[in-house]
């Protein structure tokens, strides 16, 4: 069987749900359903911009409509308001979807982690820190991730810390033996580099366009993120795409087969 292009893929998706989605929700459905077997790093965003670029490309001539942030429809569909409905209710059209977008910029956390497992990871001299965006997606080593990063135990967060001059793998790696060492099992991260379709980071970005606003928009996704207030329902502003769900190291599981092997031989 010849395997799906993006675009028909989310065709596909669309076909099947007939109702307006979410980018990531396409994405996730597309690995479900097995309508793609080479997803790349980062499947969510590359959703987002097969519909966003087949929209800015044709206008209304487009198949996809834009009828809420980050939430799509197939054109056809617009005449029926029941199809517009989402889990939550809450899409706002979208006016002049023929115009081309503005160029896009870095935001300042283009990816993060959350409550990651400190045993899930290999604590070698350079350790790596693997996530992926969504199941079936390439895997992504952040151990050379800058940001911002928080240490919690089982009640709360002990401490909050900056990867910067350092980068975030070797800044977990100096806490596993400091003063914090015996007090966290588990920690977050919010990144400054972004990651190319290979899942490389770009290390030589330039973050600009950055306001007051975005700046509150950070803080506030940051807070929300990783303290989690009943009263927010949503994620924090613009970081739809950007969680990563962690992986466990390579070397923890050739560990763990090599264990029960010994166990078994010794039984026998």
């Amino acid at each position: 069987m010849v395997e799906l292009t993006w675009k028909e893929a989310i065709v596909k998706v669309f076909e099947d749900e007939k109702k307006a989605l979410h980018y990531a929700n396409i994405a996730e459905l597309i690995a479900e359903r097995g309508y793609k077997t080479t997803l790349g790093a980062k499947p969510k965003n590359t959703v987002n911009t097969q519909m966003a670029s087949d929209i800015n490309d044709s206008g209304e001539k487009s198949i996809f409509s834009r009828v809420g942030g980050g939430i799509y429809i197939l054109r056809k569909f617009l005449g029926d308001s029941s199809l517009l409905a989402t889990e939550e209710d809450e899409i706002e059209i979208v006016p002049n979807q023929n115009q081309k977008s503005e160029k896009e910029h870095y935001k300042i956390i283009n990816a993060f982690g959350i409550y990651w497992d400190r045993n899930l990871v290999h604590w070698k001299t350079t350790p790596d820190l693997l996530g992926i965006q969504q199941i079936g997606a390439s895997v992504v080593n952040f151990k050379d991730q800058i940001g911002i990063y928080l240490l919690h135990d089982s009640r709360e967060t002990i401490y909050v810390g900056q990867a910067i001059k350092q980068p975030l793998g070797k800044r977990l790696k100096d806490h596993t033996t400091d003063r914090h060492g015996g007090r966290w099992d588990r920690f977050s991260w919010f990144g400054f580099y972004p990651i190319d379709e290979k899942g490389e980071l770009l290390t030589n970005i330039k973050l600009d366009n950055i306001t007051i606003q975005s700046l509150g928009d950070v803080l506030e996704a940051i807070l929300i993120e990783s303290i989690e207030p009943r009263q927010n329902r949503k994620q924090g502003n613009f970081f739809s795409g950007l969680e990563y769900l962690q992986q466990e190291a390579p070397e923890l599981k050739k560990q763990l087969k090599a264990g029960l092997l010994i166990d078994l031989l010794g039984k026998l």
